[in-house]
């Protein structure tokens, strides 16, 4: 049972870390998280070269080459192309919304907000935004597993 608490604890005071540093740090955090992904795949494609999985090895390479690279375009592109799927999304909910013969006021205020939310993946900075958000989760999440496992 210690195990398990002192797991729990230590899981949480993590949590709590990374959420501080996501908050404080959401442009830095995010270059961290790729560059951090981008060496991962260079380790493990080099790890299986060497264990003669060379065709698996050279793609985990090229992987960790281009995130480490072009990270930053992928980023863009995904967000502009989610953006505007979320946007579109949005906006059929929306004129879906406005045929009912009975409009639901909520209804119309997830539309819009799925329009604008989309708008400001695709077009705004809203990745940052979001890194804060998952930051806030994180030490939420963090203090609860934290006061759950002092309780225990």
């Amino acid at each position: 049972m210690a195990k398990k608490t002192n797991s729990e604890l230590f899981a949480s005071l993590l949590y709590i870390i990374v959420g501080v540093l996501l908050i404080a740090f959401p442009g830095e955090a995010l270059k961290w998280g790729m560059t951090i992904a981008g060496i991962f795949f260079i380790i493990s494609g080099i790890l299986d070269i060497v264990r003669n999985n060379v065709s698996g090895g050279a793609v985990s390479l090229v992987i960790g080459l281009a995130i480490l690279v072009l990270g930053w375009l992928f980023v863009e592109i995904v967000l502009l192309v989610l953006g505007i799927l979320i946007a579109v999304k949005g906006i059929v909910a929306l004129i879906n919304a406005l045929k009912k013969s009975r409009t639901n006021a909520l209804d119309l205020v997830f539309a819009i907000l799925t329009v604008v939310v989309g708008l400001m993946l695709a077009f705004g900075n809203a990745l940052g935004t979001m890194v804060i958000i998952v930051g806030i989760l994180l030490v939420v999440d963090g203090l609860v597993g934290l006061i759950n496992s002092v309780k225990k």
